[in-house]
């Protein structure tokens, strides 16, 4: 996929360019929501929603580096003719991992509770914000991205690549 020889790391890039993709869909106006990154509505006031903005912000950020290091691995792919090294893929494989994971918490969170977000008076604590169709889908993607890496990291050993694995396994 994209380029990529290993199958199971090409998944794990697809999915780090999805929730962006998604939350493109979501600013299109569509009737499935807005996303995690489209609470901000046109009838209210900033100082109404500081909780939606600030952290509305926090998840696009989040999204965008997620996408970003799927480029890197992408670029990886593109200067190695297709077959990365595991070790060369796995800090950006851990590091999308991680922003993923702090990405889809913080969602979460701010669907479940509500999180202290800075205003022009100081730190509020507001209530939930909505739960729509296309954050639940960057949600799922999210925790499917997580999961799928997390069985690529333990599949790829650190210090082995892709060529030294095929000779261990041509040598008797």
């Amino acid at each position: 996929m994209f380029g990529i020889r290993d199958r199971k790391l090409g998944v794990v890039v697809a999915l780090m360019f999805a929730p962006f993709a998604l939350q493109l869909l979501g600013w299109a106006g569509t009737p499935l929501g807005g996303g995690p990154c489209g609470a901000i509505g046109l009838e209210q006031l900033m100082l109404e929603q500081p909780q939606a903005f600030f952290y509305a912000q926090i998840m696009l950020w989040g999204i965008a580096l997620l996408m970003a290091t799927g480029f890197f691995i992408l670029m990886l792919s593109f200067m190695n003719n297709g077959s990365i090294p595991k070790a060369q893929a796995r800090p950006f494989v851990l590091a999308g991992q991680a922003i993923g994971g702090i990405t889809a918490l913080i969602y979460l969170l701010t669907r479940t509770t509500g999180l202290p977000a800075p205003s022009p008076i100081g730190w509020l604590i507001s209530g939930r914000e909505p739960i729509d169709v296309i954050g639940a889908l960057v949600l799922v993607v999210l925790f499917a991205h997580s999961f799928l890496a997390l069985n690529w990291l333990q599949k790829a050993s650190p210090g082995q690549t892709n060529s030294t694995a095929q000779t261990t396994r041509l040598m008797p």
